[in-house]
């Protein structure tokens, strides 16, 4: 599975990125990643995760994952995601900053 996280945005504006290949990582973290894609349903989240309601400088992320089942991404703010979407950004943005 290859994950593709961009996180935009923020008081700064600073774009952080990452590329993943569960492939590559220890297996541990590829495990624990495909679980929490399993968790969240992601391959059937719908594109753009929306909030009712805006506030200034939020974060905005772009998380596309390739893998067997096909291709899908799905665009979300600090505000309009579940609390495993959330789970799963603190994840690749320890990931992206650590690169």
């Amino acid at each position: 599975m290859k994950i593709y996280f961009e996180r935009t945005g923020g008081f700064a504006g600073i774009k952080t990125s990452a590329s993943l290949d569960t492939d590559t990582l220890p297996p541990n973290e590829s495990e624990q990643l495909c679980n929490m894609c399993d968790n969240m349903n992601f391959f059937n989240l719908p594109s753009k995760l929306e909030s009712k309601s805006g506030a200034a400088d939020l974060f905005h992320y772009k998380i596309t994952i390739e893998s067997k089942d096909g291709k899908h991404t799905v665009e979300t703010t600090d505000m309009s995601m579940t609390p495993e979407f959330e789970n799963f950004v603190n994840f690749l943005s320890d990931k992206a900053l650590k690169k």
